[in-house]
Protein backbone atom coordinates (compact mmCIF):
# COMPACT_ATOMS: atom_id res chain seq x y z
CA UNK A 1 0.00 0.00 0.00
CA UNK A 2 1.26 3.34 -0.70
CA UNK A 3 2.23 5.14 2.26
CA UNK A 4 2.60 8.49 0.79
CA UNK A 5 1.21 11.42 2.92
CA UNK A 6 1.08 14.26 0.54
CA UNK A 7 -1.99 14.72 -0.97
CA UNK A 8 -3.05 15.88 -4.75
CA UNK A 9 -5.38 19.01 -4.59
CA UNK A 10 -8.69 18.73 -2.53
CA UNK A 11 -11.56 17.43 -6.12
CA UNK A 12 -13.19 14.46 -6.12
CA UNK A 13 -14.70 12.23 -2.94
CA UNK A 14 -11.72 10.25 -2.04
CA UNK A 15 -9.47 13.60 -1.85
CA UNK A 16 -12.78 15.34 0.31
CA UNK A 17 -13.05 12.44 2.40
CA UNK A 18 -9.32 12.57 3.15
CA UNK A 19 -9.20 16.10 4.20
CA UNK A 20 -12.44 16.31 6.32
CA UNK A 21 -10.34 12.98 7.85
CA UNK A 22 -7.50 14.99 9.33
CA UNK A 23 -9.41 18.34 9.53
CA UNK A 24 -11.83 16.77 11.88
CA UNK A 25 -9.65 15.43 14.33
CA UNK A 26 -9.30 18.27 16.44
CA UNK A 27 -13.39 18.15 16.72
CA UNK A 28 -14.67 15.33 16.85
CA UNK A 29 -14.71 13.63 20.27
CA UNK A 30 -12.31 10.50 20.57
CA UNK A 31 -14.50 8.49 21.47
CA UNK A 32 -16.54 8.75 18.63
CA UNK A 33 -13.97 9.74 16.05
CA UNK A 34 -13.87 6.43 14.68
CA UNK A 35 -17.68 5.85 13.65
CA UNK A 36 -17.63 9.45 12.84
CA UNK A 37 -15.03 8.19 9.73
CA UNK A 38 -16.76 5.34 9.23
CA UNK A 39 -19.78 6.94 7.83
CA UNK A 40 -17.88 9.59 6.14
CA UNK A 41 -16.48 6.23 4.10
CA UNK A 42 -19.82 6.01 2.82
CA UNK A 43 -19.21 9.13 0.65
CA UNK A 44 -17.02 6.66 -1.65
CA UNK A 45 -18.01 3.34 -0.93
CA UNK A 46 -21.63 1.99 -0.52
CA UNK A 47 -21.79 -0.26 2.56
CA UNK A 48 -24.15 -1.28 4.99
CA UNK A 49 -22.21 -2.15 7.94
CA UNK A 50 -18.88 -2.16 9.06
CA UNK A 51 -16.13 -3.32 12.07
CA UNK A 52 -13.18 -1.34 12.49
CA UNK A 53 -10.94 -4.05 14.65
CA UNK A 54 -7.48 -3.62 16.46
CA UNK A 55 -5.19 -6.48 17.95
CA UNK A 56 -1.37 -7.32 18.09
CA UNK A 57 0.88 -9.91 15.84
CA UNK A 58 1.90 -10.81 19.35
CA UNK A 59 -1.51 -12.61 20.84
CA UNK A 60 -3.35 -12.61 16.94
CA UNK A 61 -6.52 -11.61 18.82
CA UNK A 62 -9.05 -8.50 18.65
CA UNK A 63 -8.44 -6.64 21.97
CA UNK A 64 -11.43 -3.39 20.60
CA UNK A 65 -14.07 -2.77 18.13
CA UNK A 66 -15.67 -0.27 16.64
CA UNK A 67 -18.95 -1.80 15.10
CA UNK A 68 -20.82 0.20 12.42
CA UNK A 69 -24.49 -0.17 11.99
CA UNK A 70 -23.61 -4.25 12.62
CA UNK A 71 -25.53 -6.22 15.85
CA UNK A 72 -22.84 -6.32 18.42
CA UNK A 73 -23.26 -10.11 18.92
CA UNK A 74 -20.97 -10.28 15.48
CA UNK A 75 -17.98 -9.45 16.58
CA UNK A 76 -18.17 -12.45 19.05
CA UNK A 77 -19.57 -14.89 16.23
CA UNK A 78 -16.18 -13.78 14.21
CA UNK A 79 -14.04 -15.06 16.85
CA UNK A 80 -16.23 -18.42 17.18
CA UNK A 81 -16.24 -19.27 13.77
CA UNK A 82 -12.36 -17.99 13.06
CA UNK A 83 -11.35 -21.69 11.61
CA UNK A 84 -14.27 -21.71 9.00
CA UNK A 85 -13.45 -18.15 8.28
CA UNK A 86 -11.67 -18.84 4.34
CA UNK A 87 -10.70 -14.40 4.94
CA UNK A 88 -8.58 -14.88 8.23
CA UNK A 89 -5.06 -16.33 6.52
CA UNK A 90 -5.82 -14.59 2.81
CA UNK A 91 -5.65 -11.46 5.11
CA UNK A 92 -2.33 -11.93 6.58
CA UNK A 93 -0.50 -12.93 3.42
CA UNK A 94 -2.23 -9.46 1.61
CA UNK A 95 -1.40 -6.57 4.14
CA UNK A 96 -2.89 -3.73 2.44
CA UNK A 97 -5.23 -5.32 -0.08
CA UNK A 98 -8.95 -5.25 -0.06
CA UNK A 99 -9.83 -9.19 -0.30
CA UNK A 100 -13.80 -9.63 -1.31
CA UNK A 101 -15.65 -12.63 -0.18
CA UNK A 102 -16.37 -13.41 -3.91
CA UNK A 103 -12.35 -13.95 -4.84
CA UNK A 104 -12.17 -16.90 -2.05
CA UNK A 105 -15.45 -18.85 -2.71
CA UNK A 106 -18.16 -18.30 -5.65
CA UNK A 107 -21.77 -17.74 -4.53
CA UNK A 108 -22.72 -20.88 -4.88
CA UNK A 109 -20.47 -22.39 -2.41
CA UNK A 110 -20.01 -18.99 -0.27
CA UNK A 111 -24.26 -19.51 0.77
CA UNK A 112 -24.00 -23.18 1.44
CA UNK A 113 -21.13 -22.66 3.85
CA UNK A 114 -20.83 -23.19 7.02
CA UNK A 115 -19.41 -19.77 7.73
CA UNK A 116 -22.23 -17.96 6.11
CA UNK A 117 -24.64 -19.91 7.38
CA UNK A 118 -23.54 -19.92 11.59
CA UNK A 119 -22.16 -16.14 11.44
CA UNK A 120 -23.51 -13.98 8.09
CA UNK A 121 -26.40 -15.23 7.67
CA UNK A 122 -28.00 -14.39 10.91
CA UNK A 123 -26.68 -10.79 10.78
CA UNK A 124 -28.32 -10.28 7.77
CA UNK A 125 -25.10 -9.88 5.97
CA UNK A 126 -24.51 -10.89 2.09
CA UNK A 127 -21.29 -8.99 0.77
CA UNK A 128 -17.86 -8.87 2.65
CA UNK A 129 -15.10 -6.90 1.58
CA UNK A 130 -11.89 -6.38 4.11
CA UNK A 131 -8.43 -5.36 4.37
CA UNK A 132 -5.93 -6.10 6.93
CA UNK A 133 -2.69 -3.49 7.62
CA UNK A 134 0.16 -4.13 10.35
CA UNK A 135 2.02 -1.66 11.87
CA UNK A 136 5.53 -2.81 11.93
CA UNK A 137 7.13 -0.41 14.36
CA UNK A 138 4.47 -1.45 17.24
CA UNK A 139 2.83 -5.01 16.01
CA UNK A 140 -0.96 -3.27 15.99
CA UNK A 141 -3.12 -4.72 12.95
CA UNK A 142 -5.89 -3.60 11.88
CA UNK A 143 -8.99 -5.25 10.09
CA UNK A 144 -11.07 -3.00 8.42
CA UNK A 145 -14.34 -5.03 7.07
CA UNK A 146 -17.11 -3.74 4.64
CA UNK A 147 -20.43 -5.47 4.43
CA UNK A 148 -23.62 -5.13 2.64
CA UNK A 149 -27.12 -6.76 3.54
CA UNK A 150 -28.03 -6.94 -0.03
CA UNK A 151 -26.92 -10.31 -1.96
CA UNK A 152 -27.85 -8.13 -5.66
CA UNK A 153 -25.20 -6.07 -4.60
CA UNK A 154 -21.96 -6.91 -4.79
CA UNK A 155 -18.44 -4.67 -4.19
CA UNK A 156 -17.12 -3.42 -7.07
CA UNK A 157 -13.72 -3.29 -8.46
CA UNK A 158 -13.64 0.77 -7.96
CA UNK A 159 -15.23 -0.42 -4.23
CA UNK A 160 -11.87 -1.91 -3.57
CA UNK A 161 -9.80 1.02 -4.89
CA UNK A 162 -11.34 3.26 -2.70
CA UNK A 163 -10.87 0.91 0.69
CA UNK A 164 -7.21 0.69 -0.34
CA UNK A 165 -6.61 4.20 -0.90
CA UNK A 166 -8.90 4.65 1.94
CA UNK A 167 -7.40 2.93 5.06
CA UNK A 168 -3.99 4.41 5.61
CA UNK A 169 -5.71 7.95 5.79
CA UNK A 170 -8.30 5.98 7.90
CA UNK A 171 -5.35 4.92 10.79
CA UNK A 172 -3.19 7.94 10.18
CA UNK A 173 -6.52 10.61 11.27
CA UNK A 174 -7.33 8.07 13.97
CA UNK A 175 -4.01 8.13 15.40
CA UNK A 176 -3.98 11.84 15.07
CA UNK A 177 -6.71 12.06 16.74
CA UNK A 178 -5.01 9.77 20.00
CA UNK A 179 -2.49 11.71 19.63
CA UNK A 180 -4.23 15.31 20.03
CA UNK A 181 -5.95 13.62 22.81
CA UNK A 182 -2.86 13.13 25.09
CA UNK A 183 -1.50 16.28 24.47
CA UNK A 184 -5.42 18.04 25.86
CA UNK A 185 -5.54 15.66 28.48
CA UNK A 186 -4.69 17.17 31.96
CA UNK A 187 -1.30 16.01 33.78
CA UNK A 188 -1.20 14.42 37.08
CA UNK A 189 2.12 16.01 37.55
CA UNK A 190 4.14 18.87 36.13
CA UNK A 191 6.86 15.33 34.63
CA UNK A 192 4.13 12.96 33.84
CA UNK A 193 4.52 11.74 30.76
CA UNK A 194 1.13 9.89 28.60
CA UNK A 195 0.26 6.63 26.39
CA UNK A 196 -2.92 4.84 25.14
CA UNK A 197 -3.09 1.35 25.72
CA UNK A 198 -5.68 -1.40 25.11
CA UNK A 199 -6.94 -3.80 27.82
CA UNK A 200 -3.84 -5.99 27.58
CA UNK A 201 -1.14 -3.04 27.61
CA UNK A 202 -0.39 -2.60 24.27
CA UNK A 203 0.22 0.77 22.86
CA UNK A 204 -1.84 2.76 20.28
CA UNK A 205 -0.22 6.25 21.00
CA UNK A 206 2.59 7.59 23.43
CA UNK A 207 4.42 10.59 23.56
CA UNK A 208 7.72 10.21 22.45
CA UNK A 209 8.58 11.44 25.95
CA UNK A 210 7.17 8.59 27.22
CA UNK A 211 9.04 6.20 25.73
CA UNK A 212 12.15 7.83 26.48
CA UNK A 213 11.50 7.25 30.17
CA UNK A 214 10.49 3.89 29.68
CA UNK A 215 13.93 3.43 27.29
CA UNK A 216 15.39 5.00 30.56
CA UNK A 217 14.17 2.85 33.54
CA UNK A 218 13.68 -0.83 31.42
CA UNK A 219 16.67 -0.19 28.67
CA UNK A 220 16.28 -3.94 27.52
CA UNK A 221 12.64 -3.92 27.07
CA UNK A 222 10.71 -3.06 23.17
CA UNK A 223 7.75 -0.28 23.76
CA UNK A 224 4.78 -2.25 21.88
CA UNK A 225 3.73 -3.25 25.10
CA UNK A 226 4.11 -1.73 28.80
CA UNK A 227 6.80 -3.80 30.45
CA UNK A 228 5.71 -6.26 32.93
CA UNK A 229 6.27 -5.01 36.37
CA UNK A 230 4.24 -1.99 34.83
CA UNK A 231 1.79 -4.42 32.92
CA UNK A 232 0.78 -6.14 36.43
CA UNK A 233 -0.08 -2.87 38.20
CA UNK A 234 -1.93 -1.47 34.68
CA UNK A 235 -4.02 -4.90 34.72
CA UNK A 236 -4.30 -4.02 38.93
CA UNK A 237 -6.06 -1.06 38.52
CA UNK A 238 -8.38 -1.79 35.57
CA UNK A 239 -9.62 -4.98 38.00
CA UNK A 240 -10.13 -3.33 40.44
CA UNK A 241 -11.65 0.46 39.32
CA UNK A 242 -11.34 2.22 36.36
CA UNK A 243 -12.09 5.58 37.46
CA UNK A 244 -11.10 6.04 41.03
CA UNK A 245 -7.63 8.06 40.21
CA UNK A 246 -5.59 6.53 42.66
CA UNK A 247 -1.55 5.47 41.53
CA UNK A 248 0.07 1.99 41.74
CA UNK A 249 3.76 1.86 42.68
CA UNK A 250 6.58 0.12 40.82
CA UNK A 251 9.76 0.09 41.88
CA UNK A 252 10.68 3.08 39.85
CA UNK A 253 7.55 4.72 38.18
CA UNK A 254 4.31 5.76 39.26
CA UNK A 255 1.88 4.62 36.92
CA UNK A 256 -2.16 6.20 36.54
CA UNK A 257 -4.72 4.47 34.47
CA UNK A 258 -7.66 6.12 33.49
CA UNK A 259 -10.87 4.85 31.30
CA UNK A 260 -11.18 5.78 27.85
CA UNK A 261 -13.79 4.22 26.21
CA UNK A 262 -12.44 0.60 24.61
CA UNK A 263 -8.59 2.52 25.61
CA UNK A 264 -6.49 3.46 28.44
CA UNK A 265 -5.01 6.55 28.95
CA UNK A 266 -1.64 5.89 31.08
CA UNK A 267 0.21 8.00 32.93
CA UNK A 268 3.89 7.92 34.39
CA UNK A 269 6.38 9.46 36.07
CA UNK A 270 9.34 8.57 37.79
CA UNK A 271 9.13 8.10 41.70
CA UNK A 272 9.25 11.47 44.25
CA UNK A 273 9.93 12.41 47.49
CA UNK A 274 5.95 12.54 48.04
CA UNK A 275 5.62 8.89 46.35
CA UNK A 276 6.54 7.32 49.44
CA UNK A 277 3.81 8.39 51.49
CA UNK A 278 0.66 6.60 52.11
CA UNK A 279 -2.98 7.69 51.20
CA UNK A 280 -3.75 9.21 54.40
CA UNK A 281 -0.01 10.94 54.90
CA UNK A 282 -0.74 12.67 51.98
CA UNK A 283 -4.03 13.89 53.02
CA UNK A 284 -2.50 15.11 56.00
CA UNK A 285 0.25 16.96 54.04
CA UNK A 286 -2.42 18.70 51.94
CA UNK A 287 -4.47 20.01 54.30
CA UNK A 288 -0.99 21.56 56.67
CA UNK A 289 0.12 22.92 53.46
CA UNK A 290 -3.24 25.21 52.88
CA UNK A 291 -1.96 26.67 56.40
CA UNK A 292 -4.47 24.67 58.63
CA UNK A 293 -3.71 24.19 62.42
CA UNK A 294 -3.42 20.53 63.61
CA UNK A 295 -6.81 21.09 65.25
CA UNK A 296 -8.42 22.27 61.70
CA UNK A 297 -6.71 19.34 59.85
CA UNK A 298 -8.36 17.15 62.40
CA UNK A 299 -11.73 18.46 61.47
CA UNK A 300 -11.22 18.04 58.19
CA UNK A 301 -10.03 14.66 57.99
CA UNK A 302 -12.09 13.43 60.71
CA UNK A 303 -9.04 12.58 62.55
CA UNK A 304 -7.92 13.36 66.41
CA UNK A 305 -5.43 16.35 66.80
CA UNK A 306 -3.15 13.79 68.26
CA UNK A 307 -3.34 11.69 65.15
CA UNK A 308 -2.71 14.17 62.83
CA UNK A 309 0.61 15.32 64.84
CA UNK A 310 1.47 11.46 64.82
CA UNK A 311 1.18 11.22 61.07
CA UNK A 312 2.75 14.63 60.41
CA UNK A 313 5.69 13.22 62.99
CA UNK A 314 6.08 10.24 60.23
CA UNK A 315 5.90 12.72 57.30
CA UNK A 316 9.11 14.57 58.57
CA UNK A 317 10.95 10.84 59.04
CA UNK A 318 10.18 9.53 55.66
CA UNK A 319 11.11 12.90 53.78
CA UNK A 320 13.87 13.88 55.70
CA UNK A 321 12.59 17.46 56.43
CA UNK A 322 12.13 19.24 59.90
CA UNK A 323 9.00 21.79 59.77
CA UNK A 324 6.43 22.76 57.94
CA UNK A 325 8.25 25.60 56.22
CA UNK A 326 10.37 22.19 54.83
CA UNK A 327 7.60 20.93 53.88
CA UNK A 328 6.31 23.25 52.12
CA UNK A 329 9.51 23.44 50.49
CA UNK A 330 9.57 20.27 49.34
CA UNK A 331 5.93 20.36 47.67
CA UNK A 332 6.66 23.39 45.81
CA UNK A 333 9.85 21.00 43.83
CA UNK A 334 7.11 18.04 43.93
CA UNK A 335 3.65 18.31 42.27
CA UNK A 336 2.87 14.46 42.69
CA UNK A 337 0.54 14.76 45.22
Amino acid sequence: MDNETTLPCYSGPMQQLIASLYTATSRIELQEFRHWALAQLQSVIDFDGAIWSNGHQQTLKFHNHTRFNVPEPLGELLLQTLSLNPMADVLLTNLGQPIDMQDLLSDEDFYQSQIYQQCFKPMGIERILASMHLDERTGLFTLLTLYRFSRNQPFSQSDRANQASALFHLLKSAEHALFMTLEQQPSQSVNTYKGICDSQGYFHQAQSTMLDLLEQHYPQTSFDCLPEELLQSFKAQIQSSKTTGHCAVADKLQLKVTDFNELFIVELWPNGPLDLLSHREKQVVEVINQGMTFKQAAQALNLSPSTVSNHLYRIYQKLNVGSKAQLRSLLNLDSNL
